[in-house]
């Protein structure tokens, strides 16, 4: 409605007002003006389309049959107009037309106060009736709040009929119901929510009402049920406060029922002051209304809540662009976040955690302790985090009470953590209002204090780690011993362990190996401050399988505890996983060079024995394959993953601010080393046929053995018959050899020839064996996704003496593999 539209509906109305009761002074015809508009402007009945019908009919019946047709035509064109109000305006004109022509002269209104702010004890008090724009919501004078027409053909309380129920039954009960009460019309179901006595007769524009209005009761009911369901002992006392917050909340909307029943009770006790009506009930309800609404929906959600959950919850309804339900929730809030709240103070500057009913965010399991202390003691109870909270957030906070705990039960530090913040955390908590808290602004003082706080304790914790526990020292003892850094150590350790761990396992005795690890230790140790890394590496044998010598169980430990553990501890397994695979190619190394020193010490042999030569040049092709293969895999693990990963890692230790920073770079490198030595889960078909590519070395090394033996014996064995010739030749001065003799050594020569026939053979077998596992180990590398991994392809086949037998081999690296290769080698370096 414009400007002028609501003009002409108010000259109108003061055309009407003028022509029923006179002229009157200013004050008085402002009284009937803003009374006549305010039953205009009503919304009681608003979307009631069956009270339109019934007020028409009524209205029909009361005239003539030429002024009926008028009416429906007018009444038609009424509903054509643009008006939410059509009912207030039949009801108006209605009860204008039952005043008689006679009483023109005396007829008096009595005008409710329509005072704007807080006047009555009712506006004032009950705290539902807040400021709206361009008015306020207001609660009318009840010593002057009904048009007296002094006529009995009108009566407030029978507005249609003379067989409906007083008005004042109706309102009564309607009181009653507000506080779950049952009435003499309104009786209560089994859904807490009232219906109307079926004995009792009312109109149906009163029945909407009533039934309508006792939606207050329904809801308090509603309320009040959920406030037994969560009072029961044990909640929590997250849940207690959401229980008092809403005592609050019913308190307030008590005492507007008993200034609604104060007024209710004055109009009775008075004479001449009109009663209470539905219209009352339903402009002075209208806030409480929408009040219980929000309590009973945020009710029926937190049913079955505690906690951060309960919480978060009752937060979800603070999304309202209602100033009103904004206020409701937050008090709500307010009451519900202050356990949280001061919970939270207690774990972030003592690290205590108390919380008998599991309501915090940060839960404790009392039976750990030690190494594991840090990842399995404190965990972040998801299902309790408010949703005001972010995932960001509840790790820091974690990680601060985290941090002091840790400094004091496994770090044994007991000095007191300085700092600003913490002083204010622990003196003026006080000074952090618990809203503070559920607003979570990242600006705010609260969080910056918490982030603060959680540097303060991670630095500490970091402090203590690397100069009081040295832990780059652990973790470069670990690099040079178990990850094979400390070659010349390595080296020793396997030459001295050599004639041990050729024995059965049933032969081998761990006291035996471990006296030989400290006597290399002692033999190529250059530092004195080591003593502790030194101590603390130790040996292991693993369960042992069928006919399996003391080099399949072998492995080198690293003993950790303490704060060092926390880090260390849970990478132990990994740690034995990758020196077994390193140490057994380094053990490929090793048997390759023993044959290679073999072939070299025994070439004089060769040369004065022809046949053995095709056989020993054999067996240097076929060893001079594998070295190159075992020393590529070398460099591959151990520069090439282990250094870069190494460099990472100790560049991201450097920069590391918390304990947990430290434990994520830690595990990275352990899982790019993992990767690197074919260890993942990824890389499993890759290591299985990097050990069966193993399997002709160690057959090889018995072949050379053997060889070498029999290669031995035949040449002693000749020599000796030489010897024996030229003895006999100087005793007899006769040149020759009995027939005997020359049987016995023509039958040792038959059989040797006939070894070596079988020995070239099985080298020829070997060969064959061990071409065929490298050449699918080379296309398992060209095909990996990991563009190092294609590039050790190319190197183990740097003579290219695979790829002219496959051609699948032959397809070069793409431009993008390559320059992806060139950027990982310059990275490394």
């Amino acid at each position: 409605m414009n400007v002028s539209e609501a003009e002409s509906v108010a000259d109108l109305l003061q055309k009407m007002v003028i022509s029923i009761c006179g002229e009157h002074k200013p004050e008085t015809m402002r009284k009937f003006m803003r009374y006549s508009l305010g039953i205009l402007s009503s919304t009681q009945y608003e979307a009631i389309r069956e009270d339109e019908l019934s007020l028409g009919n009524h209205i029909r019946n009361k005239l003539s049959s030429g002024n009926a047709i008028h009416f429906d035509k007018l009444h038609n064109e009424l509903k054509d107009k643009p008006l939410k109000n059509r009912v207030n305006i039949l009801v108006f004109l209605l009860n204008m037309s039952q005043i008689g022509d006679n009483q023109l002269k005396d007829k008096m209104f009595s005008f409710p106060e329509m005072k704007l702010g807080l006047p009555s004890p009712l506006a004032s008090t009950s705290g539902y009736l807040p400021q709206t724009a361009g008015s306020q919501a207001q609660i009318v004078s009840l010593n002057n709040a009904m048009i007296n027409f002094q006529s009995p053909a009108f009566n407030s309380n029978k507005i249609f009929s003379d067989e409906t129920v007083s008005e004042d039954i109706l309102v009564q009960d309607l009181v009653y119901s507000f506080q779950g009460i049952e009435g003499k019309v309104l009786k209560l179901d089994s859904n807490y929510g009232f219906q109307i006595n079926h004995m009792i007769n009312i109109s149906i524009s009163q029945k909407q009402a009533v039934l309508r209005l006792s939606e207050l009761g329904y809801l308090h009911n509603v309320v009040k049920r959920g406030i037994e369901r969560m009072s029961i002992g044990g909640a929590g006392r997250v849940s207690d406060s959401f229980v008092t917050a809403l005592h609050k909340e019913l308190t307030e909307y008590y005492r507007f029922i008993a200034i609604v029943q104060e007024e209710v009770n004055r109009s009775h006790n008075q004479l001449g002051v009109p009663g209470i009506t539905l219209s009352h009930l339903h402009l002075w309800a209208g806030d409480p209304l929408e009040t219980l609404k929000w309590l009973a929906s945020i009710v029926r959600a937190c049913q079955g809540q505690k906690g951060g959950a309960l919480a978060s919850t009752v937060y979800e309804f603070s999304y309202h662009g209602d100033a009103t339900v904004k206020k409701l929730v937050k008090r709500i809030l307010q009451s519900v976040c202050d356990p949280l709240y001061n919970m939270l103070m207690r774990w972030i500057a003592d690290g205590e955690l108390e919380d008998p009913y599991k309501e915090f965010f940060i839960e404790a399991c009392a039976d750990v302790a030690g190494d594991r202390m840090w990842h399995e003691k404190y965990q972040v109870r998801n299902s309790m985090v408010p949703s005001f909270i972010s995932k960001i957030q509840a790790k820091k906070i974690l990680g601060t009470g985290k941090s002091i705990n840790f400094l004091r039960e496994v770090c044994k530090d007991f000095s007191p953590l300085q700092g600003k913040n913490r002083e204010i955390i622990k003196d003026n908590k006080e000074d952090y209002d618990v809203e503070v808290f559920f607003d979570m602004d990242p600006d705010g003082r609260l969080q910056t204090m918490m982030n603060t706080a959680y540097k303060e304790t991670s630095t500490r914790v970091v402090e203590v780690l690397t100069k009081q526990y040295h832990l780059m020292d652990h973790l470069q003892g670990i690099k040079g011993y178990l990850l094979l850094g400390q070659g010349h150590f390595i080296q020793h350790l396997m030459h001295l362990l050599e004639p041990e761990l050729a024995k059965p396992v049933n032969s081998i005795y761990p006291h035996n190996i471990s006296s030989i690890v400290v006597t290399a230790i002692r033999a190529t140790s250059t530092k004195l401050d080591d003593l502790d890394v030194q101590r603390r590496l130790d040996i292991n044998l693993l369960a042992p399988s069928e006919n399996e010598t003391g080099w399949d169980v072998f492995i080198l430990d690293y003993n950790v505890d303490g704060p060092i553990g926390t880090i260390l501890e849970p990478c132990r397994q990994i740690y034995q996983t990758v020196f077994f695979a390193l140490w057994r190619a380094k053990r490929m190394e090793s048997i390759l060079s023993a044959i290679w020193k073999q072939q070299t010490t025994s070439a004089k042999m060769f040369r004065r024995m022809p046949e053995v030569l095709p056989i020993q040049n054999h067996i240097h092709l076929i060893t001079s394959s594998m070295v190159n293969l075992v020393h590529q895999m070398q460099y591959y693990f151990l520069f090439e993953v282990i250094e870069c990963s190494w460099d990472a890692f100790a560049k991201q230790l450097g920069q590391a601010s918390s304990l947990d920073e430290i434990i994520v770079a830690h595990n990275n490198f352990v899982e790019s080393v993992r990767r690197g030595t074919l260890l993942d889960e990824n890389s499993q078909e890759l290591m299985n046929h990097l050990r069966s590519v193993y399997g002709p070395i160690l057959d090889l090394q018995n072949l050379e053995e053997t060889f070498i033996s029999r290669t031995t014996q035949e040449y002693e064995a000749r020599l000796k018959d030489e010897k024996l010739i030229r003895t006999t030749i100087e005793q007899t001065k006769n040149w020759g050899r009995t027939n005997n003799a020359d049987a016995v050594s023509t039958d040792r020569q038959t059989k040797f020839l006939k070894y070596l026939n079988t020995l070239s053979i099985q080298l020829r077998l070997l060969s064959r064996t061990y071409q065929d596992r490298v050449e699918k180990f080379l296309l398992m590398l060209a095909s990996a996704e990991d563009v190092s991994l294609q590039l050790l392809s190319v190197r183990l086949d740097f003579n290219e003496y695979y790829k002219s037998k496959d051609s699948r081999l032959v397809a070069p690296l793409t431009y993008q593999h390559r320059r992806q290769s060139d950027q990982s080698f310059n990275k490394c370096k």
